[in-house]
């Protein structure tokens, strides 16, 4: 059984940690403001103060002090539970059928709906409808709540639902948007951006990193003229993808360069794949390659420096072949 997210959008979650934070706050000043209003019913002054002390005390420090990107997702589940819980009581506490506090679970509907998973926001939509149910049990005068519910929980259903399926669709639109940012137009391959992210992801662990470019390029282009060019670098696309391992990363760098990041190889694995390469590349015949390579702790300035002098030094060295840094 995997654990619980809390908030979907990982991004999303210091200002989501922040909201109810200051929910928290704000609830507790409201529900200690309100009896000190003409008509209303309550006291400032009752057995759960201090809960609303608390709650207040609270939310500062989780809108202003905690770190919620670390937070686990049960943390979050609590938090927001028990602030469904704090309305139910401070509704009690200041009229409990009468009580406008009670209007404060909404807020823990839209929350949830907004930024939690589909899967664990619903239930909470059961929860809210049961607490604005809760001074049925304890106030005799409290049978209008029947026929605010009537209303209420269809309303509170349908406003769930919009918010859960409206941010699933943003969601995934986001998602789409940013694999086309890290994704080569031209050859489906990742690009500069992903694999620099890679190699950012396996930081200070030994990694291969493989360079190559077209061989003669300029006059493929002068030859075939664009679509010609633009054809030479699917070839090698293509042949990179058949190349390399699972796990590895083919990318495309601009132009007519291209790299592969290979996790967890030696300096015999990387001239294996170089090798397989340049074999699949003679096999078709239209374009050769030069290629370098190296193996180092993934530092993404290093390897892209030292991956870049051993190609130089296979183009200097005749073209249609690979060399090592090492060597």
């Amino acid at each position: 059984m995997s654990p619980v997210s809390g908030i979907a959008v990982a991004d999303e979650r210091p200002l989501a940690g922040r909201i109810i934070g200051w929910m928290f706050f704000v609830g507790a000043v409201l529900t200690e403001i309100l009896p000190l209003l003409p008509g209303a019913t309550g006291s400032v002054v009752t057995p759960t103060l201090p809960l609303g002390i608390g709650a207040g005390v609270w939310g500062l420090y989780a809108a202003l002090r905690m770190d919620w990107l670390r937070a686990a997702g049960w943390k979050i589940h609590a938090a927001v539970t028990a602030g469904l819980v704090c309305a139910a009581v401070a509704a009690h506490d200041t009229g409990g059928a009468d009580s406008p506090s009670r209007f404060l679970l909404m807020l823990g509907v839209v929350y949830v709906a907004y930024y939690f998973p589909a899967e664990e926001a619903w239930p909470y939509l059961g929860l809210a409808i049961a607490l604005h149910a809760f001074p049925l049990f304890y106030d005799n005068q409290a049978t209008e709540v029947m026929g605010e519910l009537l209303i209420l929980a269809p309303c509170y259903w349908l406003l769930a639902f919009l918010l859960i399926h409206g941010k699933r669709g943003m969601v995934q639109a986001r998602s789409e948007a940013d694999a086309l940012a890290r994704l080569d137009p031209l050859t489906g391959l990742a690009n500069r951006r992903a694999l620099l992210e890679a190699i950012a992801v396996h930081h200070g662990r030994r990694v291969g990193l493989l360079m190559l470019d077209v061989d003669n390029f300029k006059g493929i282009n002068t030859a075939l003229g664009h679509p010609g060019g633009d054809r030479a670098l699917q070839i090698v696309a293509d042949c990179l993808r058949g190349a390399v391992r699972d796990g590895d990363l083919p990318s495309r760098l601009g132009g007519d360069e291209f790299a592969v990041l290979a996790p967890g190889v030696d300096e015999a694995g990387m001239q294996a794949l170089a090798e397989r390469l340049l074999d699949a590349i003679r096999a078709d015949g239209s374009v050769r390659i030069s290629a370098g390579y190296v193996v180092a702790p993934a530092e993404a300035d290093e390897l892209l420096r030292e991956a870049d002098g051993a190609l130089a030094a296979a183009k200097r060295g005749g073209k249609d072949r690979a060399l090592s840094y090492a060597s």
